[in-house]
């Protein structure tokens, strides 16, 4: 189903996943590599990211599973390379799928309420794509700016534009209802920097990305950009700050 060697593996993790157990816990397959995964493996992604906004959901979760392992998370048995991790918003290990680690994450998303729905593609609840647009735009303005990141919150909005339209009304809603004018701020400034040419060249590299995007990624993120502004009637500034 997939090309990419990491992301079979990954595919391989998912469908341990009970699918039943997620729905009722409200618990969504998000973040980059659900992204990735449902438009054409664009770029490698390595972890696996679930999201949960309910609080009855998480409470769920924590209680199927223990430090040991995710219990009945899990229809079939998979090697925990690390113990369970339990925090306050987060559930983590890491599973070995042919002798490689990958890291698995139950989030408890306490910024917005989201939604999703089963994936016979991905045999899990994914994120609705909605709520993927604000999940993102909420991570790029908490870390847009990092370079350690690679841009991948600006460089995955950008394909998901391109793969399945503008960003709605409804995500920036939801975004700014919770980080209010930083997210466009947070959008203007990962814009600014993927202008650097040789760094945008760098961070696909890295990713494993066709290099030709290097051109067209500035050019969709600087039309949403430019887009959002007319709505706000040029409220904005169009120069980093």
């Amino acid at each position: 189903m997939f090309d990419r060697p990491h992301h079979q593996k990954v595919a391989s993790v998912l469908n341990t996943f009970d699918e039943e157990l997620l729905g009722v816990s409200e618990c969504y397959f998000g973040g980059g590599t659900a992204i990735v995964l449902s438009l054409g493996e664009y770029r490698e992604s390595v972890d696996i990211d679930f999201l949960c906004s309910s609080r009855d959901g998480f409470r769920l979760l924590r209680n199927v599973v223990t430090s040991q392992s995710l219990g009945a998370l899990l229809k079939a048995d998979v090697r925990h390379l690390r113990e369970v991790r339990c925090e306050r918003d987060k559930i983590s290990t890491f599973l070995s799928v042919e002798s490689v680690p990958i890291k698995v994450e139950f989030i408890f998303e306490g910024n917005i309420d989201i939604s999703g729905e089963m994936s016979q593609d991905l045999g899990v609840p994914v994120l609705s794509r909605c709520d993927m647009y604000a999940t993102k735009l909420l991570a790029n303005a908490d870390r847009g700016l990092d370079r350690s990141t690679l841009s991948r919150d600006a460089i995955d909005l950008a394909m998901m534009i391109r793969g399945w339209g503008p960003i709605p009304a409804l995500a920036w809603e939801k975004a700014r209802d919770c980080y209010g004018d930083a997210v466009l701020r947070g959008f203007n400034q990962a814009l600014h920097l993927i202008q650097d040419r040789s760094y945008l060249l760098s961070c696909l590299h890295k990713m494993k990305m066709d290099p030709a995007l290097a051109q067209l990624i500035p050019q969709i993120l600087n039309n949403e950009h430019s887009f959002q502004l007319r709505k706000q009637g040029g409220s904005m500034s169009s120069g980093p700050t």
